[in-house]
């Protein structure tokens, strides 16, 4: 069951990063007339543009990121110091994209509920890699003791 888990997780980190990939390739090829339609968009189309692909980046990096923690997480290391880097890198790449998404509000309203849960997750997986850390103080002084 583990395994599945794991594989499972490892499947949708792949198809996330594709997704994204695929993504920031065809969105410079979509049709600008869908943004010309919403208001203010087709005078302000390269700061869409912008915003998207720097929230493109940052999706990427936590993928990447996730990667290496589901790595860490197949070789039995789970509480190292490592992982608590790479979960805070997560949650700061999660809380970049949901400031990141903030401007864009003001052309598509529908944004701010992406805001939200780039915020939430973040603070969600900054508490999750405190836990993480503070495990691993105590796995370590356990370690010493012994």
């Amino acid at each position: 069951m583990k395994r599945f888990s794991l594989f499972l997780s490892y499947l949708f980190c792949i198809l996330g990063f594709l997704v994204t990939l695929g993504m920031g390739i065809v969105f410079p090829f979509l049709d600008l007339q869908t943004l010309a339609n919403v208001a203010n968009v087709k005078d302000h189309a390269l700061l869409c543009y912008v915003f998207s692909y720097a929230i493109a980046a940052l999706v990427i990096f936590a993928d990447v990121c996730l990667f290496l923690l589901l790595e860490s997480i197949r070789k039995s290391q789970f509480f190292t110091d490592c992982s608590v880097r790479l979960l805070r890198a997560i949650s700061w790449s999660a809380i970049a994209a949901g400031v990141l998404a903030v401007p864009l509000f003001f052309f598509f309203y529908r944004v701010i509920f992406i805001s939200f849960i780039g915020l939430f997750l973040g603070a969600v997986l900054r508490v999750v890699s405190d836990v993480i850390r503070r495990a691993n103080e105590i796995k370590e002084e356990n370690d010493a003791t012994i």
